[in-house]
């Protein structure tokens, strides 16, 4: 089913975690629509770290329900599709120096804000692995949520998966060593009948005085 007049503010009411697949297959395009989505997003300093590996193939869908894989999280192997989401550590590094070298280069910054942006890209070429990985998850997050709205749009449903085995992921879909997992995006049609409230946090309690 295809919703794609809805607006975003739609998509995001409508979003909700789907753990149940019908046996519709996902398009090849389809998927390009999702990520067409995910390269839009914002990065800090334009690095865009995300890089996605996407399998459909049965066997290995299987696999992703196993112990060894996600403890035993069985739903995954009725997916449509198991996109891993990754972060490329030294990518990232090396295009925020990158952008601030065109920044500088082009005067698009100046004075304070100019040495604010060398400071945090020289920190973050410079941090220990896990901040590094810590600041380019968060960039591949936002990058997430942007195929996760869309796959509302085109009435597709998501469920955001952060309990798995990296390695054995790794292995499984041949993803370079260097890379790293932030987490894996279930992509499918939804099953009828599956709970689609929110239980959310009231304004009032995330909002601070």
């Amino acid at each position: 089913m295809s919703t794609a007049s809805l607006g975003v503010m739609d998509a995001i009411s409508q979003r909700h975690s789907v753990r149940a697949f019908t046996k519709e297959p996902v398009t090849p395009e389809q998927l390009d629509a999702l990520f067409q989505a995910a390269r839009l997003a914002p990065s800090s300093l334009n690095s865009q770290p995300w890089r996605y590996k996407v399998t459909q193939d049965p066997a290995i869908l299987e696999q992703f329900g196993t112990k060894e894989v996600s403890r035993t999280q069985t739903w995954l192997a009725g997916a449509g599709a198991i996109i891993a989401c990754c972060a490329d550590i030294s990518g990232y590094v090396r295009d925020t120096q990158a952008s601030v070298f065109f920044y500088k280069e082009h005067n698009i910054m100046q004075g304070d804000t100019m040495e604010g942006v060398e400071a945090y890209a020289e920190r973050e070429a410079s941090a220990a692995e896990s901040a590094k990985f810590g600041a380019a998850a968060m960039n591949v997050a936002l990058s997430v949520s942007f195929m996760m709205l869309r796959a509302v749009e085109m009435g597709l449903g998501t469920c955001w998966v952060g309990m798995f085995n990296e390695q054995k992921v790794k292995e499984l879909l041949g993803i370079d060593p260097a890379l790293r997992i932030v987490g894996l995006l279930a992509v499918g049609h939804p099953a009828p009948g599956q709970p689609t409230e929110h239980n959310r946090k009231p304004l009032e309690e995330i909002i601070l005085p």
